[in-house]
């Protein structure tokens, strides 16, 4: 009961083996009697699936013809010469004609099943055509066009022995007499684009519309006349079930097996029959084939079985249980396979595996010793701002009583500077918010260096003010400027923010200095330091606002160094345009 609750390995094998087996068994006693559906569903799923192929692509072609002629009905030439062309002179009006000629050769020429294409322009009263241009076209073409070209699903009528590809017109062409687009498609290029799909077969196929008005096919003419009766009643029957079959059909005298596939999108059926005779005339053949087949598979499962235990099962046993005495914290364990194959490898790299836990143990401790310490320099680096906002607050009181504006306008930043500290609760400011704090951080510099820095700060940009960002992002990125690039200035500094919007999607924050600290190494260092990501313990400010952006976003977003126009350091903030980004999911953030 054990083994039942538990299967090991092997005996999971042997009972998929007899799985298999018992099937192979069955199918052999039930072959005589049903050889001929199983084939009759192979046959039928292999034509379908070939039937299908066929009419995705005429779908295909007829769809890329649609999507070419709305780009058409847009062209600057055809607009002209619809509805302006009084206004040009004949050179012109010459010149959009033959312009719009030629594009017409590159419409046809795009398609495999085009024949012509043609545009009448009764402002102008000439019917462009392929490299040419002809009279005006009739008043029955006209209209034809008009009421073959309303609906948006594109069809195939046949029109005085032609087959046009009517197309959806927006109101400003053809049904408002601007323009008159007629599409012939080729019989003669659809059939030899058919003719491939029963070439095999000997098979017939045949492509009609849903009302049966023009069909195609690769049989005689006086033969197609005869048959399209059984084959409109076949299909009559068949597409009242579904979009696509199979069944049983009398064609010229001979039986034929045939499938169909129906398509809403241009409204025509595809239709291939195969001869029963070449369909059906191996089936003993088969038949035959499935009981050799059985015999050869029964010897062959228990050969592979009883191989599988000696290959498989038995280096298993061993490695279940060195894994169990290694459960049980017995680590003087060591595996031998005497074999050149992936045991071997597995034997090796188990042994590596317990040599490694043992020196594991011992740097468990120090790692747990390394973490307590991170923890402790993190607690002490979180100091609460609140008393000293409330100080500043009363000072700043103070110096409004006292007449001091300069102390008051100072203080008025400090307060302000601190209170955007002091906010709890959410992690995450609106970018405006950020903005301005970071705004007042360049005000407060600005009394500390005076004349000595100069800071261009734009206008924010309001559509990107809700955007949700982390705390923090900016004033970081300003610190260090003034504190490595702009400190040692004694005069001429120059500290430039701007907003850049231009990059697909993206937003960018663009902070860049003036300083002569910077250099190819420290640069190289910086860009370096990004890519070290989670892995580095003590990292800058800069690398800290990298890593929280790509956290809160996605790893595209974050910081990027350069070298400034102005002489010193670049920092780019890349952030997304459009609102809030999902975030990254925890798995992925290291």
């Amino acid at each position: 009961m054990r083994h039942l609750k538990n299967p090991t390995i092997f005996l999971r094998v042997v009972v998929l083996f007899l799985l298999v087996i018992i099937p192979v068994y069955m199918l052999v006693f039930a072959i005589i009697h049903m050889s001929g559906v199983i084939l009759h569903k192979e046959i039928a799923s292999s034509m379908e699936s070939r039937i299908s192929s066929y009419s995705d692509l005429i779908d295909s072609e007829i769809n890329h013809i649609a999507n070419l002629k709305t780009e058409y009905l847009y062209d600057e030439d055809l607009q002209k010469l619809s509805t302006v062309s009084i206004t040009l002179n004949d050179y012109e009006r010459l010149a959009a004609v033959n312009r719009f000629s030629q594009k017409l050769q590159l419409f046809k020429e795009s398609s495999r099943i085009v024949e012509d294409v043609q545009v009448y322009i009764p402002n102008v009263q000439k019917t462009i055509r392929v490299m040419s241009y002809s009279a005006p076209m009739g008043d029955d073409e006209m209209r034809m066009i008009r009421e073959t070209n309303t609906d948006r699903s594109p069809k195939i009528v046949a029109w005085n022995n032609q087959l046009i590809l009517a197309l959806y017109d927006p109101p400003f062409s053809g049904s408002g007499s601007n323009f008159y687009f007629k599409i012939r498609l080729s019989a003669s290029l659809l059939q030899d684009s058919l003719k491939k799909i029963t070439a095999k077969e000997d098979g017939k196929f045949f492509l009609t519309n849903a009302t049966n008005s023009w069909m195609i096919s690769n049989m005689p003419l006086e033969t197609e006349q005869r048959a399209k009766r059984n084959i409109v009643s076949f299909l009559s029957d068949q597409t009242k079930r579904g979009d696509s079959g199979f069944g049983n059909i009398e064609l010229d005298g001979e039986n034929y097996f045939g499938a169909y596939r129906s398509s809403s999108y241009t409204k025509t059926t595809l239709f291939v029959a195969v001869p029963d005779r070449l369909a059906f005339g191996t089936l003993q053949r088969y038949s035959m084939l499935f009981w050799v087949l059985s015999i050869a598979s029964v010897i062959i499962l228990v050969a592979f079985a009883y191989w599988i235990f000696l290959l498989i099962h038995r280096p298993l046993q061993v490695m279940v249980r060195a894994l169990r005495k290694v459960e049980h914290g017995d680590l003087n364990i060591s595996l031998r396979h005497g074999k050149h194959d992936e045991f071997q490898y597995l034997y090796r790299q188990f042994n590596n595996m317990v040599s490694r836990l043992r020196e594991l143990i011992h740097e468990v401790y120090e790692e747990r010793i390394h973490s307590q310490q991170a923890e402790l320099k993190q607690l002490q680096s979180q100091i609460n701002p609140h008393f000293l906002y409330n100080s500043i607050f009363v000072l700043h009181r103070m110096a409004a009583s006292y007449g001091l504006p300069d102390v008051t306008r100072f203080t008025d930043f400090l307060g302000k500077y601190f209170l955007f500290l002091t906010r709890t609760g959410s992690s995450e400011v609106g970018l405006s918010d950020e903005w301005n704090h970071a705004a007042i951080y360049t005000e407060i510099q600005k009394v500390r260096f005076a004349e000595r820095i100069r800071v261009e700060w734009p206008e924010f940009p309001q559509p990107y003010s809700t955007i949700r960002v982390p705390r923090l992002i900016i004033q970081p990125l300003l610190e260090n400027a003034y504190k490595y690039g702009l400190e040692k200035k004694q005069q001429g500094g120059l500290l430039r923010i701007a907003v850049d919007t231009g990059y697909d999607g993206r937003l960018l924050i663009v902070i860049e200095d003036n300083g002569d600290e910077l250099t190819d190494a420290t640069l190289q260092r910086l860009e370096m330091s990004l890519l070290g990501g989670a892995g580095v313990t003590e990292t800058t400010g800069l690398v800290n606002v990298h890593r929280r952006l790509q956290l809160h976003f996605t790893p595209e977003y974050g910081l990027s160094f350069g070298k400034s126009e102005l002489g010193g350091l670049k920092v780019i903030v890349a952030i997304p345009a459009k609102g809030e980004m999902t975030h990254v999911p925890a798995v992925d953030r290291g």
